[in-house]
Parts: structure tokens; sequence; C-alpha cells
């Protein structure tokens, strides 16, 4: 994308009329080499970038709802993973990697020309913010998790079992779907499907921020799902936790936990109850901690937009 000619063309629209166009996203595409990365754009590209990634199984979507809450002097890219929403998936054949992930949002930066952004993750987005601001630390200046730390280190007595596990799974998956039994669902269907199956509450009209970008017609003039099915066994790092927090030392841009469900979960899970100990040691971290579900962002986005906005307009970026 040629963000200098867009900025160019916008130069010459209206100020007020502009302003009006903001809340109204814009389908994107990406060109990489296994496909074409989608995703939907909030605002004026001139404007500072944000990238937007959503949880597992989820889609782009998932903003729709918080957004629109959000100030309107940023650019705010909202993507499809691969295997969600309507980007390609990897290439069939192989087990899904959480590294080809993270590869894949320095991508999108390159083709939208950015050196550098600001990154906002849900869940699984989340993680993969943390490891691409650890990768490639010069180009992310702030760091916004909402429900999200790092993915659950493997321990070495683990390493065989999960592996087994994950190559088990795309046998399975790829018989299950290599027939022409895929299900098929009406549109009402597939929402109560989206809705019942998440592992927290989601309000109806969460669901129907997420639908619209999950389904594909089919020829039978119903619907099926467009989820990469690999991805129902999850997506894991698969590092030790010292190598994880090697990831973690290296992060170092101003970063915003927005907490609901992980400070409960890391009173089991050693990984996130280590990150949030980590990150709490250091001076340009903030977290706030609000009520809801891991789906805050979705049934009550009012809850967090003034946090992260504050948080994105704030020059030290501290609450």
């Amino acid at each position: 994308m040629d963000t200098n000619k867009e900025c160019i063309s916008l130069e010459a629209v209206d100020n007020q009329a502009n302003k009006a166009l903001i809340p109204q996203a814009k389908e994107l595409k990406f060109i990489v080499p296994w496909g074409h990365v989608a995703g939907k754009a909030w605002g004026d590209p001139c404007s500072y970038p944000i990238l937007c990634l959503h949880g597992i199984q989820d889609n782009a979507g998932t903003f729709d709802l918080l957004i629109p809450q959000l100030p309107r002097t940023f650019y705010y890219v909202c993507i499809d993973l691969p295997g969600h929403g309507y980007s390609s998936p990897f290439p069939e054949g192989i087990s899904l990697d959480f590294t080809d992930y993270v590869l894949m949002l320095v991508r999108v930066m390159n083709n939208l020309n950015w050196e550098t952004c600001y990154v906002m993750g849900h869940s699984l987005g989340g993680q993969l913010a943390v490891y691409l601001c650890g990768l490639w630390p010069e180009r992310v200046k702030k760091l916004i998790l909402i429900d999200a730390v790092v993915p659950a280190a493997l321990e070495t007595k683990q390493f065989l079992s999960r592996h087994k596990h994950l190559l088990d799974h795309i046998f399975n998956s790829e018989e299950k779907f290599s027939t022409n039994n895929i299900p098929n669902y009406t549109y009402d269907e597939a929402l109560t499907r989206i809705i019942s199956n998440r592992r927290s509450e989601l309000s109806l009209e969460g669901g129907k921020s997420l639908i619209t970008r999950s389904l594909f017609k089919n020829d039978l003039g119903g619907y099926r799902f467009t989820t990469d099915q690999r991805l129902k066994v999850g997506l894991w790092s698969g590092l030790n936790e010292t190598q994880q927090q090697q990831i973690l030392d290296n992060v170092k841009c101003p970063v915003l936990a927005v907490l609901t469900d992980i400070p409960k979960l890391a009173q089991i899970w050693r990984s996130a109850k280590l990150a949030l100990q980590f990150f709490s040691s250091k001076p340009n971290f903030t977290r706030v901690d609000v009520e809801g579900n891991h789906d805050v962002h979705l049934n009550n986005p009012e809850r967090i937009a003034p946090i992260v906005s504050k948080f994105l307009t704030t020059w030290k970026s501290s609450l």
C-alpha cells in the first residue's frame, strides 16, 4: 500500500467530511507468499498507525465495537490472522507455527510502509504482539494487551506429548474435512455456535460483530465457517520459560495490560504469573484490572475505551 498517495488524496478532503468518514471501516488486502491477508482500516492513513490483532478463531470484527470509541487521531488497521476471517490459511499439510504468525505481522507492516506503529492485541493477538515487540523492539512504540500476556511456555516433560498431540490433530482434521461432509449451517445456527462455543459469555451484539467475517456461503444455500480447523488445537510458541524470558527482556516500549480473566488464570498458569511479575517490575508497564470477562472488549467496550484512549494519547504512556 502506497500510504503517501493516500495521504495526498486525503489532504484535499474537507476536515469535517473526513471526520464523518472516520467511523466507517475500509476493507484491505495484502499479498503474501501463501495468498493474502485481509483486514479493515478505520481512520486517516496519514495518522499514526495502530495494528490491531484478534484472538484465536476470531477475526478483525472483534474490534468493531471498541474502535469507534477510541481517539480518531489514529489509523487503526485490524487484520484477519491467517486461517481466520477473510485471510488465506497457511498451506495445507503442515502444522501451524507461532513464529510464522509473528513474521506475518512484519510482512503486513512492511506492506503498509510502516517503520513503526502501536500494537493492540486481544488474547492470542496480544501474545503475538509481545513476541513482535521482543523480536523487533525498534518497530513497536506502544503495546496494548487486552486480557493477554504470553503463550504458555513448554516444559521439557511436555515436549513429546504436546507435539504428538498437535501432529495427530493435523491428520484427524484432514481426514474429517477431506470428505464432502463439511458442516452446513443457517445464519442463526452459525451465530448460536459462535456465542455458545466461547469459553466466556459473549453478547449477541458481540457475536454479530464476529459472524460476518466468520462465514462463507456454500453451494447448499447455507454457510460454513472460514476458520482453519488446525487452530482448534491451539497455537503454541514451543519455547520454554528461559527462551520466552529472552523475548520479554527485549520488550522496550510502554505496555498497557487491561485484564479480566488473566489474573485468575495466573494463579494456575505459571507462564502468565511470571510474565505479569516481570512486566510489573518495569517502570513503563501499566496494569488495569476491569470488571468483565475475556471478551470485555466486545461485551462492554465502554469499560476499557477510556483506559485505552488515555494510554494512546498520553505522551509518557502512564495512567
